[in-house]
Formats: structure tokens, sequence, C-alpha cells
């Protein structure tokens, strides 16, 4: 009988047994406790993300114990029920995504590699000289933020504030037993990050910057714009996504590169392989584990009926150790070859990240910067303390010692 508890210590420290047997015992399994199905192969996974008619993002047509959590948490969050980029369908997601996706063009993109560059160069050089490093809180964390706020345009004193209210609004949007000083907090962030945005589009009215928050606030001249709120909440969920995933890619790819010194080498000796390894190091230990899906209607994954409203919990985490697609998946090899519609980190589909190719620009910045500060790179031995969550993976501390 197939067993699945995702919440085990175990399973936090090394989660591919689990998931492997699983796919092995029960690929489309029903879990009581989670409330929903738990996929793990990836042709049923790949499918899911892809087939946007069948399987939707807006966590509000959900059924069951995961439409009670949603409505709980939307009721006390400052944001409402407001639908953002992730947790939206169509007609709202095509909507926001063709407005949105005019400010990542892929020269815009391309234009924050310098500034990653740079920003990771500095980054590192304000580590303890000689001594042990802690990367997350040094380079994995920070770099995301600061090119995040680059790219919207924002100045230096405005970094902070912005980043600041983002976050008291992350805190409490997805609800939970919180203190009700969290709830008074968001609601101020709320509305002085509503107060920043409006003062921002009057005085950068007519902004040539070609930044995000400009181009996003002049788009009414083509026909349709963000409405304040929605910018806001753009503003809110780019800080989320494009902040804590890429600080853990960050982390999972040194973790990867370090436990493999032969692929360290290699990296070392030709750059180019960097690209390889953060995509390889995103197969074998992916930051994002899970991605959830809500049935639209009734349907039929791998054998097994689905009912409308039935989440369904896409473990992208098991989809790449799966051998079906990738020959001995338990090796860590920076030679693999392997397609975008392999690779579901970033989700597939209508839904794809648009910021998958910051994530890159940003992660070939960061290992670019670490070889070349560090040619004797290593791990402090206990110097890693795995973090995240059930549906994100990554190290809470990585300790780093070398020359």
């Amino acid at each position: 009988m197939a067993f699945f508890n995702p919440f085990r210590p175990s399973y936090v420290q090394d989660p591919y047994p689990a998931l492997a047997r699983l796919r092995a015992d029960d690929p489309v399994f029903r879990s009581h406790e989670l409330d929903g199905w738990v996929l793990t192969r990836h042709a049923d996974c790949a499918y899911i993300l892809r087939e946007q008619a069948l399987f939707g993002n807006d966590p509000t047509t959900a059924s069951g114990g995961m439409r009670v959590h949603v409505q709980d948490a939307r009721a006390k969050s400052p944001l409402g029920a407001a639908p953002t980029l992730g947790a939206a369908d169509p007609p709202i997601h095509p909507r926001l995504r063709g407005l949105i996706g005019r400010a990542f063009t892929p020269r815009m993109v391309e234009d924050e590699r310098a500034v990653a560059a740079e920003v990771a160069g500095t980054l590192l050089d304000e580590a303890p000289a000689g001594q042990p490093f802690e990367f997350m809180s040094h380079l994995a964390e920070p770099l995301p933020v600061i090119v995040i706020s680059d790219l919207l345009g924002l100045d230096d004193d405005e970094r902070g504030p912005v980043r600041e209210w983002a976050q008291a609004l992350v805190r409490v949007i997805a609800g939970g037993e919180l203190p009700p000083e969290a709830y008074r907090e968001g609601e101020a962030a709320k509305a002085a990050l509503l107060d920043f945005l409006r003062s921002y589009a009057e005085r950068h009215a007519g902004d040539t910057s070609k930044k995000v928050i400009s181009i996003l606030v002049e788009a009414e001249a083509q026909g349709d714009r963000l409405s304040l709120d929605e910018l806001l909440l753009f503003t809110v969920f780019l800080y989320t996504a494009g902040s804590g995933p890429t600080a853990y890619m960050l982390g999972n790819a040194v973790a990867a590169l370090l436990a493999h010194p032969a692929a360290l080498a290699a990296v070392r000796a030709d750059r180019s392989l960097i690209r390889n390894a953060i995509e390889e190091s995103l197969r074998w230990d992916s930051a994002t584990q899970v991605l959830l899906r809500f049935a639209r209607e009734d349907c039929e994954v791998g054998g097994r009926k689905i009912a409308r409203g039935d989440t369904l919990y896409v473990m992208v985490g098991a989809a790449h150790r799966d051998p079906a697609v990738f020959p001995n998946p338990d090796a860590f090899d920076i030679e693999r070859p392997i397609t975008n519609t392999q690779l579901l980190a970033f989700g597939a589909g209508p839904h794809f990240c648009l910021g998958q190719p910051l994530a890159f620009v940003e992660g070939e910045a960061a290992l670019g910067a670490l070889l070349d500060r560090y040619p004797r790179l290593q791990a402090v031995p206990g110097g890693m303390e795995r973090g995240g969550t059930f549906l994100l993976r990554g190290p809470r501390r990585l300790l780093l010692a070398g020359r």
C-alpha cells in the first residue's frame, strides 16, 4: 500500500527516495492528508501543467480543504480576493500576462546581466576575507532582490522600503495562524505601497528609462493598463516569485557542485558549462518541488478519475528524477542534455514562468563571481542547514570556505 508523508524530517533532508517509491507504487496517489492527488511521473506532471483547459491555477475553484483554506486566507489578507498572475485563469491570466510580458522582453532581461554581475561581485567583496562565509545571506538572498529592484526601476533609496512593504504583505497573503499585528502591518504596507506607486506613476509620466514600472504605468497608450491595485499585486508577486525560489536555486546549485568535485572542476575550467550546471541542478534538486493545479472539470489522469475542484500536487522534484525521461536520474551530470520541455522547474504551458530568463542571468552571474573570487571553494563540514517548505527546497544556511 502506497504511503506518503512529506512532513517527516527525513523527507525534508532527502525527499527523493520517498518520491521514487511513490512513483513506483502509485504514481497518481490520492492523499487524504493533503486532500488531493500527488503526481510523480514526468508524463503526468507535464500533461497537467500544459493542459490549462482542464487544470487551472485559480485556487478559488478548488473544493474541499483547499477551498476552505483559500477562502480563510483571502478573507484575512489585505489584498483580498484580487487575482495575481500566478493564481489566475482565463480571461484574467492572458490579459495580465500580455501586459506584464511587455516589461520582460529579452533585451530588458539581458540588460540586467551587467547589473547582476556587478552586484554579485560587490556582495562577495563584502564577505569576511580569509574566513568562512554564509552564502545564502551574503549572496543568494540579496542578489535577486537587488536585481528585481533595478528591473522595476527603483532608486537606491526606494528599494529598501518597497522590499519591506512587499515582505510584510507576503507574510500574510497565505493566511494561517499569525498574530494580529502581522495583519495590521500588512494593511499599513498595502497603503504605503499604493501611495508610493501612485506617486511613482505621477513622477515618471513619460519616462523613457524602459524599466518595468514605467512601462506598465504607460501601457494605457497601447489600449490597456494595469490598475494601481494590479500593479501593487504584481510588485508583490515579483518579489515573492523572483527572490525566494531564485535564492534556493542558487543555494542548491552551489551545494550540488560542492558535492561533486569533478563537476565543480569542469565548470571552473570551462565557464560555458555554468548554464549546464544550473539546469542540471534544477533537475537534480529543484528549488520548486511542487506546483499546484485545480481540476476545472471531471477528467482522467494516469487511469484515475479526477473530479472537478480536486487539488493536484504536481511533484516537479519527482518528475525530474523519472527514469523514463532521465537515464540514471539520481546521478548529477552537468553534460546531460536537458530540453525546455523536460525541465519543469519553471512550469510549462500558458503559465511558464516569465522570470525564467532572469533567473538564469542571476544564476550565471552568481556562480561566475563565486568562481572568480574563490579558486579553492569548499563546503564547511556541518555548515549546511536545510530550509524551505513542502513546496520549495533549498538551504537555509550554507557555510563556505575558500581562497
